[in-house]
């Protein structure tokens, strides 16, 4: 049980009018010393009425008060810094309020790595889906004393929303300038069983691509499904590429593509947003899907339906092994698929902006073990060159 009179004195300052703001330890304003309510409301204009948010720090209570105008059915509540827990509490009190009280909210308060990370991380589970997540802005300094995982986590959450929501300006210019070039793709439904039942090879840009490679089948039928951040990896090995899948909307994939080196047979399966300077630059053919969900309608295509392929979940091997699934009817292979930021992010050779944040692999990994077990419960036989991934559900698990 936590005991509130065991907690540093709160750090409040008065605000404008009867309100109250609050300082750091190191003289930085937690928030607006003139308008912090204000602040908040426009913190939280992006939340729907009705919704379960869930918010990482309290700060001085402003962002729950916020939250709870917008009638919520629950909000989750997770603060890991004692000092703002008591702030937002002696806050209250001087306005004789008591949001934390209301039974639509569940604070979650823990005071180390061991006791948070875990429901911190289930938690975050709801980043992907429709469920809204708020952050105080200082959220990963004011953790950092007690705990610096979490707080690691916090701060990347928020360089991941910055990211996504430029990816998200990409993707819409992409899709403008790509539409009249991918009404002339093939349509990826048109493509279905089209390799029989030969044995497909999915390599991923993951740090043990390489080491994958050194057990290659040497089977003629092999059919080999690249991500595009591959390509030149195994081009210069002289592996034989048969398809190349690229959903990533920065025109930087383009950078390493070496369009006269590339067989012109090679087809590129992209989605709508996907970089238009790769699509511009590829010599091959094209090949349309949208990704699963809503959003992208097939009737904006005309008379081609392009058909649908596993979002990106956090990593284009997921469109990459649905394809080759449809595809071949044969056993599946996985190589460079490791999702596991611990051992390096990407395979030697592989190129990626030094700013982008690193891919969230833990939601990456979740999806991908749901897509090869649901593969494998339809009978498909998934398999991986070298050692079986840790992500990957083991077939007894799959039963």
């Amino acid at each position: 049980m936590l005991m509130w009179d065991t907690l540093d004195p709160p750090y409040l300052l008065q605000a404008a009018g009867e309100d109250w703001s609050f300082r750091l330890p190191d003289g930085r304003l937690g928030c607006s010393a003139r308008e912090p309510a204000s602040e908040s409301r426009r913190r939280c204009r992006h939340v729907p009425v009705g919704s379960r948010p869930l918010l990482l720090g309290l700060g001085a209570g402003h962002d729950l008060e916020c939250l709870l105008a917008l009638d919520p059915l629950e909000i989750t509540v997770v603060e890991a810094d004692p000092r703002s827990l008591s702030t937002a509490l002696e806050r209250w009190r001087r306005l004789d309020i008591s949001p934390h009280l209301d039974p639509r909210v569940r604070l979650l308060a823990a005071f180390s790595d061991a006791q948070l990370l875990p429901q911190l991380v289930d938690e975050l589970d709801g980043e992907h889906g429709e469920r809204p997540v708020l952050a105080h802005p200082l959220c990963g300094d004011l953790w950092r004393g007690s705990c610096p995982e979490a707080a690691r986590l916090v701060e990347d959450l928020l360089r991941r929303r910055v990211h996504a929501a430029r990816q998200e300006l990409l993707l819409r210019e992409n899709e403008a300038l790509n539409h009249a070039r991918l009404q002339l793709a093939t349509g990826v439904d048109s493509l279905w069983g089209s390799w029989g039942r030969d044995p497909v090879l999915v390599c991923g840009a993951g740090p043990g691509l390489l080491h994958a490679l050194a057990s290659f089948p040497q089977d003629p039928r092999l059919r080999v499904v690249a991500v595009s951040t591959a390509v030149p990896v195994l081009m210069r090995l002289g592996i034989r590429l048969h398809a190349v899948v690229a959903t990533d909307p920065s025109p930087l994939l383009a950078a390493d593509v070496e369009e006269d080196k590339l067989p012109l047979e090679i087809p590129l399966v992209v989605f709508p947003g996907t970089s238009a300077a790769l699509i511009a630059r590829w010599p091959g053919p094209l090949v349309l899907a949208l990704p699963d969900g809503p959003g992208l309608h097939e009737d904006q295509w005309g008379t081609m339906r392009p058909g649908r392929l596993a979002s990106g979940c956090g990593t284009v091997a997921a469109p990459a092994l649905d394809f080759a699934a449809r595809l071949s009817a044969g056993p599946l292979h996985l190589a460079g698929v490791d999702l596991d930021a611990g051992i390096g992010a990407y395979a030697p050779g592989v190129r990626r902006p030094p700013d982008l944040p690193l891919p969230d692999f833990r939601y990456a990994r979740r999806r991908m073990a749901e897509l090869v077990d649901r593969l494998e419960k339809a009978g498909r036989t998934v398999g991986a060159l070298g050692s079986r991934p840790e992500w990957m559900p083991r077939r007894e698990d799959t039963q």
